[in-house]
């Protein structure tokens, strides 16, 4: 009923590189000209809005996902207040700017470029797999919607068979960008950069490919058949054998992700403590106060 308001993931993916190109190029341009520098910047933080305000239709309804709905409706003021401070501070710098950018340069070829994303949903299905395997439950690795890609879980059982895919959001990659963004945009030495890059990437790949094993296993063995009529009313599902995988990814996990990007962020923070100052300025855009987080901080950042 509400599809035709679900852009197609064309338009978001040109205007994800036009908004990420735009960020780089106003990070080249920072030392060169603050003036155009900061004019693309401003112009790059609306479009990311805009990315944004297109995408929040699609989490709600194609993928159903209340946690990443509510994250992306956040976003939507974040960046057109960031655009707005830009253009009436000029004292303003916003070095979340860069992070940005790394992160959609990281993000974005795996996301448009088939190969490369398939490539990698192929490495971790492969390793979902045998921890599958591992922990002693029968699984069989089967073609996902691209014939001779596997990326296909199936879980067979008496009467029916339940298959899940792993597909691009599943691999983790968008909070290993998010993390290489913040922490490579730092101006501290390279060597610290690598630590912090390799500790952070390292955890947050090894997690991932736990939480796929658990989706996998709790839709494949219907582990959670629980408020069946109200959970269906609430996604529109029609089949209520998806409730398990409903409350396993989109309720538990994803509400699990939060707390742990919360515990990789403090684990960041005790390698690189200038991370600090790109959460100061997250916390400026949301209320427009300064704050001094260092204090907080202080008794895993000693050199504060």
């Amino acid at each position: 009923m509400f599809e035709s308001i679900v852009s197609p993931i064309w338009v978001t993916n040109i205007l994800a590189w036009t908004f990420t190109l735009s960020f780089a190029l106003a990070w080249v341009f920072a030392n060169k000209s603050e003036h155009i520098s900061r004019k693309i910047r401003i112009i790059a933080w609306f479009l990311f809005g805009i990315f944004w305000l297109l995408l929040t239709p699609r989490f709600a309804i194609v993928m159903r996902s209340p946690i990443e709905t509510v994250l992306s409706l956040l976003a939507i003021p974040i960046c057109f207040h960031a655009g707005y401070l830009l253009l009436t501070e000029q004292s303003l710098r916003l070095s979340l700017s860069n992070a940005i950018a790394v992160m959609g340069i990281v993000y974005l070829p795996f996301e448009t470029i088939e190969p490369l994303g398939i490539f990698l949903i192929n490495i971790v299905t492969q390793h979902v797999y045998l921890t599958i395997l591992g922990t002693g439950f029968d699984v069989i690795l089967t073609d996902g919607p691209v014939i001779g890609h596997k990326s296909g879980l199936l879980f067979s059982r008496v009467g029916h068979d339940y298959l899940t895919h792993i597909v691009l959001a599943c691999t983790g990659i968008g909070t290993i960008t998010i993390f290489l963004g913040l922490i490579t945009s730092l101006s501290i030495s390279l060597s610290r950069k690598a630590i912090a890059c390799i500790v952070t990437t390292s955890l947050i790949y090894v997690l991932n490919i736990l939480r796929n094993v658990f989706i996998a296993i709790s839709f494949g063995e219907q582990w959670f058949q629980w408020f069946v009529p109200s959970v269906l009313l609430i996604t529109g599902y029609d089949d209520p054998r998806l409730v398990s995988f409903f409350i396993a990814d989109r309720v538990i996990s994803q509400s699990l992700t939060v707390l742990v990007v919360g515990a990789l962020l403090l684990i960041s923070i005790r390698i690189v403590p200038e991370i600090i100052d790109l959460l100061e300025e997250l916390l400026y855009l949301l209320t427009r106060k300064k704050y001094d987080l260092h204090y907080a901080f202080e008794p895993i950042s000693p050199n504060r």
